[in-house]
């Protein structure tokens, strides 16, 4: 077979220049930027561990500071009658065994009082001073001898701090300590004694452990004078070396990551101040270390694209030397396919470039008629606006762009309109078109129109200025469809609301606003038309806890909130079987509750005389207690299902939710911890912490009590039980923390609270 030499090399050049040159061009311009791109992530790394051991650490040491005060506080320690009564010796020694709450981070707590001259333990013994000058016995220290300590404690007005030291503790093995010596009170002047607090330094070394991954970081806790306490490599190392030197210069003052050289090594060096201690927490991570499984990647990647280049280069070469038959099929198949307009002769490159053309067109012929699916997409990015599934506008701006989606006008409405049969794409097209011709005799409106997740509603959204008339329009229109298609229609408009171009919560609460009109014109069916202003009624008294769930119920299916569905019909079906309620009030809660359920099952069925069956079955008869809550939970799980599967995928719960929902589990329940929290999602505390803070804007704590308290309102309105009862089931363990909670939020204590709900229970009553 007869090789074409040019071609041959044609392609060659091709595949350097379309394979090789683009990944050499990549690797020049990625490479310089890989180590930097290491140092930062490893910086932030680095940051972030030293502020998890700060935090770690200033939980504990608040306690070792806040120990001499609560010690103060004990009426059973009186520090002045010591002397005069030896029985208080004992009385101390029992009192101080309730302090090893934190044995865990405390080795051992001795409280010295000057008139005893003894120190007593946390752990229930007694020693004197003079212990701590026998090995063995006593807390013997060899850089602190037992005068210099008696001076220290007579004369202690002040915290002070020892650095991690070898101690001989009583047994006679040595341990190394870190040492606080607190005067009673803290800080105070004539002092009765004061507060020795032991702390291993290996419970701060695995702090640090656990607070980093990287075992070669360095790990350096100091004083406010810049005094090494602890260091993972010991504090005589620090003071040795030229640590000690760099973390006492002027430029390790502020707070953050810097690169230093220490011993001709490169370490990044990260620093955090405690605002409750005033002690550095610094981390010296190698940068060498760090860095060096890149260059090595960078290396192998760079001798691998060598090899690369020079086997796919003898492959080609001698594939196009020995099987030129699958380029000439190719080019073949290209002019059979694509033949040219005129009858010129191609060479293979020609022919290919040709065909490649071709396709290219063919391409474009496709894009247009992807661009026919424009509108649903519209559609569906506006429904998901309406919906509440874009948390700020920017958001929404960007995936509308593309759609030619505008709000040009300040303010917004939204109006649902239901039909007595099936929408229709052509009765969806003639309701856009007359919209249409609306808005554009009026150049102060535009409008959008969307399907809803109903088979028989749409929406409308008017983007107009605040003297337009909307109510005119959406009369219009229905006589329109009434006239062309001999249909009725249900219209509920919304409030008028402006247009807020931060936060696109206006268009939620217009939609679930007309949604709410749209249900109780189904309900009352005195209108067909009607606006949220005219829908509100006037509320003049506590209205009762089961009006109270049914409005919820209708809120929550407007919302298609699944969830909230569910737990509204578990809590209708729980006061259902209260013992004490009368057989027809029961009855009514039943009735109105299956009524509600009816109402929306039929947005979703088409097939109505299924539905009107069902309706038969189940209000003609009487039933016990337990066949109808049988009856309302086969109805409610169905209307769920049909609710979830005409949700866009987009609604689907986020993991914000899913630790929404997760707390309004377990909020009764007292052992509700941020560990626990943390542990159903496989974090840690800390770190769920921030992302709680993050996504709801408050701490875990003030969420969990708000949660509560507002549970334990509708306790107080529906029952008498007592306010410690009530405590108990809405997850306090006991009455003063629920009481205490209470009050920070309502403003006012929860007798108060249920006796004002009475009173206006009580006068409601009087003016009916």
């Amino acid at each position: 077979m007869r090789i074409n030499i040019r071609l041959l090399h044609k392609l060659l050049v091709s595949y350097v220049m379309l394979v090789v040159l683009p990944l050499l061009i990549i690797l020049a311009f990625f490479y310089p930027f890989t180590t930097n791109i290491i140092k930062e992530k490893s910086s932030d790394w680095n940051e972030h561990s030293t502020e998890q051991l700060m935090h770690s650490m200033d939980i504990f040491t608040k306690y070792v500071y806040n120990l001499p005060s609560e010690i103060l506080h004990n009426r059973d320690i009186k520090p002045y009658m010591v002397a005069d009564n030896p029985y208080q010796h004992i009385i101390i020694m029992n009192e101080m065994k309730k302090y090893n709450v934190t044995d865990a981070f405390i080795e051992n707590a001795l409280l010295y009082l000057k008139d005893a001259q003894y120190f007593f333990s946390n752990k229930g013994s007694a020693y004197t001073l003079n212990d701590f000058d026998r090995r063995g016995v006593g807390y013997y220290y060899a850089q602190w001898p037992v005068s210099q300590m008696d001076e220290d404690l007579q004369q202690l007005t002040s915290p002070m701090v020892r650095p991690v030291e070898s101690v001989i503790v009583p047994g006679g093995h040595s341990v190394k300590l870190l040492s606080f010596v607190l005067p009673l009170p803290l800080g105070g002047e004539q002092s009765p004694g004061s507060l020795l607090i032991l702390v291993r330094e290996r419970t701060i070394l695995d702090m640090m452990n656990s607070s980093g991954e990287d075992s070669n970081g360095i790990f350096i806790i100091t004083d406010h004078d810049k005094r090494c306490l602890v260091a993972s490599i010991g504090c005589e190392e620090v003071e040795a070396t030229d640590f000690h030197t760099v973390l006492q210069s002027e430029q390790v003052q502020l707070q953050g990551t810097i690169e230093k050289t220490i011993h001709a090594d490169k370490y990044l060096i990260s620093e955090q101040v405690s605002e409750s201690t005033g002690w550095h927490y610094i981390r010296l991570l190698p940068v060498t270390e760090t860095i060096q499984d890149v260059r090595n990647i960078q290396y192998m990647t760079l001798l691998l694209l060598l090899i690369i280049v020079v086997i796919t280069s003898g492959i080609v070469y001698l594939s196009l030397r020995h099987n030129y038959e699958p380029i000439k099929r190719l080019v073949d198949a290209a002019s059979t396919l694509f033949e040219p307009t005129n009858n010129d002769k191609l060479n293979e490159i020609d022919t290919i470039h040709y065909a490649l053309n071709q396709l290219t067109i063919t391409r474009d012929t496709l894009d247009e008629k992807i661009k026919l699916t424009e509108p649903k997409i519209r559609d569906q990015i506006i429904l998901e606006l309406l919906l509440g599934q874009y948390d700020d506008w920017d958001s929404f701006c960007i995936d509308s762009s593309p759609y030619d989606i505008h709000f040009p006008y300040p303010y917004v409405t939204v109006s649902t309109v239901l039909l007595e049969q099936e929408l229709d794409n052509g009765m969806l097209q003639y309701c856009r078109e007359q919209l249409e011709a609306a808005s554009s005799n009026d150049e102060l409106m535009s409008i959008h129109i969307v399907r809803s997740t109903y088979n028989r509603e749409f929406i409308i959204i008017f983007n107009h200025h605040k003297q337009a008339s909307l109510l005119q329009c959406v009369e219009e229109l229905q006589k329109q469809l009434k006239q062309q298609y001999g249909v009725d229609c249900l219209i509920g408009i919304s409030n008028k609301h402006k247009l807020n171009h931060e936060q696109p919560q206006s268009f939620y609460v217009a939609y679930l606003q007309a949604s709410r009109c749209l249900e109780q014109i189904r309900f009352q069916r005195t209108t067909m038309i009607m606006e949220y202003s005219d829908a509100l009624q006037s509320s003049q008294g506590v209205i009762s806890y089961q009006t109270e769930l049914m409005q919820s119920l209708e809120l929550a299916i407007i919302k298609t909130d699944v969830e909230q569905i569910e737990q509204l019909t578990k809590q209708i079906q729980s006061y259902m079987s209260n013992d004490g309620m009368l057989p027809h009030i029961r009855r009514t809660i039943y009735l109105n509750t299956m009524s509600i359920l009816f109402n929306a099952l039929e947005k979703h069925q088409q097939d109505n005389s299924s539905i009107l069956n069902h309706i038969e079955f189940v209000f003609q008869h009487r039933y016990t207690l337990d066949q109808m809550l049988n009856i309302m939970s086969d109805t409610s799980r169905k209307l769920c299902e049909l609710t979830l599967a005409a949700l866009p995928n987009t609604a689907r719960r986020t993991p914000s939710e899913q630790i929404i929902a997760l707390m309004e589990e377990h909020w009764a329940d007292p052992n509700l911890s941020l560990q626990f929290m943390a542990d159903q999602f496989q974090m840690s505390p800390s770190n769920f912490s921030y992302h709680f803070k993050k996504s709801m804007g408050q701490n875990f704590k003030e969420y969990t009590d708000q949660l509560r308290i507002q549970q334990s309102i509708q306790l107080l309105k529906s029952t008498e039980e007592s306010i410690e009862a009530i405590a108990l089931q809405v997850g306090y363990i006991n009455a003063s923390s629920f009481i205490r909670s209470f009050k920070k939020i309502i403003g006012m204590p929860p007798g108060q609270y249920r006796e004002q709900a009475k009173s206006s229970e009580q006068s409601m009553y009087h003016e009916q």
